[in-house]
């Protein structure tokens, strides 16, 4: 395995853990789930969690007692989008056995009760669009590689760093926004979180 994988799910058990110890018991007194940038407000409904006004996510994937706030979601989604590494590149596809970039995309959030549409310029019109100040780890990055709009997107992972599922021949893997290619053909950042 890679050094750079395993650095990056060091990381995510890290992060998950100091954030459960510390912040768990104010988001239980406080009724109110706090991220870094916003505040997320708790349904009635003991399990489910607003993270933007037009997404909602379902906690039954994860666990009914817990709430979790959006950074947490975020750090579940990277930890979900790895283990899908060297999975083959399959047009028109969203499963296990291959993906295409959106249907990739599609998948690891749909496990986590976001529902993103099966295109990757649909995907980029419903996201809130970020400049390279406010992304975050989790987040959308997006391409146009063919014709004038949106055709390629992935997920962020943080230090212009991304894993998507790039094309036919190739298989889910973590890309650089510093390689000449894909700054050339870099649109911009979105988030549905």
């Amino acid at each position: 395995m890679n050094y750079k994988y395993l650095i990056i799910l060091l990381f995510l058990g890290i992060t998950s853990q100091s954030w459960s110890q510390q912040s768990y018991k104010e988001i239980l007194e406080d009724k109110m789930v706090r991220s870094s940038t916003k505040t997320i407000s708790v349904n009635q409904a003991d399990n489910i969690l607003f993270c933007n006004k037009d997404i909602i996510l379902n906690c039954d994937a994860i666990n009914k007692n817990i709430i979790i706030n959006c950074d947490t979601i975020r750090n579940y989604i990277i930890g979900k989008a790895c283990e899908y590494l060297g999975v083959l590149y399959h047009y028109g596809q969203s499963s296990e056995k291959g993906f295409d970039c959106s249907g990739y995309v599609k998948f690891v959030y749909k496990i986590f009760g976001l529902t993103l549409p099966h295109s990757s310029y649909a995907q980029y019109k419903m996201c809130n669009h970020l400049d390279s100040t406010e992304v975050k780890p989790g987040d959308l990055v997006f391409f146009i590689t063919r014709g004038k709009n949106i055709s390629h997107v992935g997920i962020y992972l943080g230090d212009n760093q991304f894993i998507h599922s790039p094309g036919r021949g190739r298989s889910v893997s973590i890309d650089s926004l510093d390689l000449h290619y894909y700054k050339r053909h870099f649109v911009g950042f979105g988030s549905v979180l």
